[in-house]
């Protein structure tokens, strides 16, 4: 199956159906999204359109997916037909048996259903169709949820299977696992027991909620919701009817009597107090105040902060027997699965990390129990190193320079490293890449140090750092060796700097990068305000900084012009680095030659002037501070060159220096300190 995906048709506009819609249009394919009715398949795609978070990666694309009924003729040129309808076994048969008629010879015919048996839903299916037809359950949302669980049945081709099976992993950036036809699959026959086991131990030790949710988020290497903020946003009534489906298909199962919701979750049903979507479940809001529920009186109270005595597993499986216990259950449990639900440990471990969000899989956390230590998952040969960043040898004569900070925040270290690297690189390495394999790419520059420097009015020191980073960012543009940037999740501030420096980007599709310094009283000042200035009109680059605009897509972030036209963009996560690696080979094997000092063009003082104007009726709107203004005074004073004459070349190493300038004054104001503390202490940006 030598042939590209290109047309993908959906059964089924529900909240699913139309959310994996979404997804394929994200990815540049052909979508048509159907129901019983055109109406109510539009019906469906707006609901997505509107979905929060976003389903498309840009609105304008929703105008791509093309609705109709489910007699509607783009069924007949399909690469690949999803059913996406009601979880109920007589619903499906009969529209597959509509259906099945009109698909090509070569058309793939897939089922989403989270619960009912594969085999089953497609028993009607003519003989040669039955070899195209296995199930792919994707987790909802499509976009975010990178699991998809594919389930074969024996009448299965294997090379149709592998086929789709590419083009998920490669054209969506899922990430596929081999399923058997069991009950729940494998993500959710492991996780609803995880769940039930917590609440039984929780019982037995008489923990309070937020006692729970305090041990089961990322001291498992679980979400941050934890338990019971997870519940409140599934909502109880899809629990009990996941438990109950589970309890009635595992008659063999040797844990099928914890299938049942405690006693506490019946109580909270009678009251309708369903999670989110009531207002009230584990959790409920009040004014400003977050209140938790007591599980024995039923009744709330102010949330309890709950400090552990141990802030990593190995020691909290020492000290808590609750932990222990829900660690060693969920190991237990996953070794008698082998063999019944797959016979590969590894498609465990990624169904609980891509479909539950779990750091670590099952027998991870396993081995961890054993070795004391975090699995690792090593890009490759550390060369050089500091505590803050690595250089690590790649295969072909490519570096990748990795970041290993807390939020992989861009200090000093890093600094030294990055620039150092770039200025003597190993005689064995042709070009570089910067990435890393952390959650997100970079937080941004070192703000912790910058408050403790300027508090102490050390502006020497802050005067070095800055000019310390723009060298760094001046060095990546500079490098006689191409250096190709790989952004992912988070890019924001310092690291969106050095993505705007880089020869060229190849991005991950899921990329929320901007320039966000405005929110602590700064502005850009490792190279940002420079590049945007060059890359835009002045309106737009004032805007751009001024309004911190963070994209929400890869694809957004071109729009915003923080991608330029010829930077790549990756849907697969676990793809990201190689494909950064073979871009930076052959950048280098093309004879890459530097790029050159550019000059602005000096957009003149009438433009600074309107700027300047519009930035002082927002003010007497009230629509910003007045430290708002002299903040956005300061940046259009940069982008503007300083006041040089329109149509004047000024070249980069003097935006540079008016950076500087403005990063340095701004340092020196009270407000800026305020703002800057109070980013550090609540994570939100203060408008003093």
């Amino acid at each position: 199956m030598a042939r590209l995906l290109q047309h993908v048709v959906v059964l089924g506009a529900g909240t699913m159906g139309a959310r994996l819609a979404a997804h394929c249009v994200n990815h540049g394919l052909q979508v048509s999204l159907l129901d019983q009715t055109r109406e109510l398949a539009a019906t469906g795609l707006h609901a997505a359109a509107s979905s929060r978070p976003a389903s498309f990666f840009l609105p304008e694309l929703a105008a791509a997916v093309r609705t109709g009924d489910f007699d509607d003729h783009s069924i007949n040129r399909a690469d690949w037909v999803v059913e996406a309808v009601v979880e109920d076994l007589e619903a499906k048969r009969a529209l597959l048996a509509r259906v099945a008629p009109r698909l090509s010879s070569a058309a793939l015919f897939t089922t989403n259903t989270s619960g009912l048996p594969v085999r089953e839903v497609g028993a009607g299916l003519p003989a040669d169709l039955k070899r195209r037809w296995f199930g792919t359950h994707f987790f909802n949302p499509p976009r975010y949820m990178r699991l998809v669980e594919m389930i074969p049945t024996s009448d299965t081709d294997p090379a149709a299977m592998a086929w789709l099976r590419e083009c998920l992993e490669g054209r969506l950036g899922k990430g596929a696992v081999t399923a058997r036809d069991t009950p729940n699959f494998i993500a959710n026959r492991i996780g609803v027991y995880a769940l039930l086991n917590t609440l039984q131990r929780m019982q037995e030790h008489r923990l309070s909620v937020e006692e729970v949710d305090a041990f089961t988020g990322p001291l498992l290497g679980w979400p941050k919701s934890a338990t019971f903020r997870t519940l409140d946003m599934i909502g109880l009534d899809t629990l009990v009817k996941v438990v109950e489906n589970s309890y009635r298909n595992l008659p063999l199962d040797e844990q099928r009597e914890l299938f049942h919701v405690p006693q506490f979750i019946q109580g909270m049903l009678e009251r309708g107090w369903l999670g989110d979507k009531t207002g009230q479940g584990f959790y409920k809001r009040s004014g400003n105040d977050i209140l938790a529920l007591d599980l024995e009186s039923f009744t709330y109270h102010s949330r309890q902060k709950i400090t552990l005595p141990f802030d990593e597993l190995p020691s909290a499986l020492g000290a808590s027997p609750f932990v222990r216990e829900c660690v060693e259950g969920v190991i237990a449990y996953a070794h008698r699965r082998m063999g019944e639900i797959t016979d590969d440990p590894e498609a465990i471990n990624r169904a609980m990390r891509w479909g539950y969000n779990w750091q670590y899989g099952p027998f991870e956390l396993e081995a961890m129990v054993h070795s004391g230590q975090a699995p690792a998952r090593p890009l490759g040969r550390a060369v050089r190193s500091n505590p803050g960043c690595s250089l690590l040898e790649l295969p072909e004569g490519v570096g990748c320079l990795e970041f290993h900070t807390k939020l992989n925040v861009i200090g000093a270290d890093t600094v030294a490293l990055v620039s150092e690297t770039l200025a003597n690189p190993p005689s064995s390495i042709d070009a570089f890449v910067i990435s890393n394999g952390a959650e997100n790419f970079s937080a941004g520059a070192d703000l912790l140090y910058l408050l403790a420097v300027i508090q102490n009015e050390d502006w020497d020191e802050v005067d070095m750092a800055v000019r310390a980073f723009q060298s760094m960012t001046t060095a990546v543009k500079r490098s006689a060796r191409p250096v190709v940037v790989a952004p992912f999740g988070m890019a924001l501030g310092g690291g969106c700097e050095l993505t705007l420096h880089a020869a060229q980007v190849v991005a991950h599709a899921e990329l929320y990068t901007g320039l966000v310094e405005v929110g602590v009283g700064l502005i850009p000042a490792g190279g940002g305000t420079k590049e945007m200035a060059l890359r835009m009109d002045a309106k737009a680059a004032f805007e751009t900084i001024a309004l911190a605009k963070v994209s929400t897509s890869a694809a957004e972030a071109r729009q915003l012009r923080y991608l330029r036209r010829g930077d790549e963009i990756v849907a697969n996560r676990d793809r990201l680095l190689e494909a950064a690696r073979q871009r930076a080979r052959q950048i280098a094997n093309a004879g890459y030659e530097p790029q050159p000092e550019q000059s602005l063009t000096a957009p003149g003082p009438s433009v600074q002037s309107t700027l300047e104007l519009g930035v002082y009726l927002m003010k007497e709107a009230g629509r910003i501070s007045d430290y708002d203004q002299l903040i956005a005074k300061r940046l259009i004073h940069v982008i503007c060159a300083g006041g040089a004459p329109a149509g004047m070349p000024v070249p980069e190493s003097r935006l540079l220096d008016l950076e500087r300038e403005a990063f340095l004054s701004l340092c020196g104001e009270p407000k800026t300190r305020e703002r800057v503390s109070y980013m550090l202490k609540t994570g939100k940006a203060l408008r003093n």
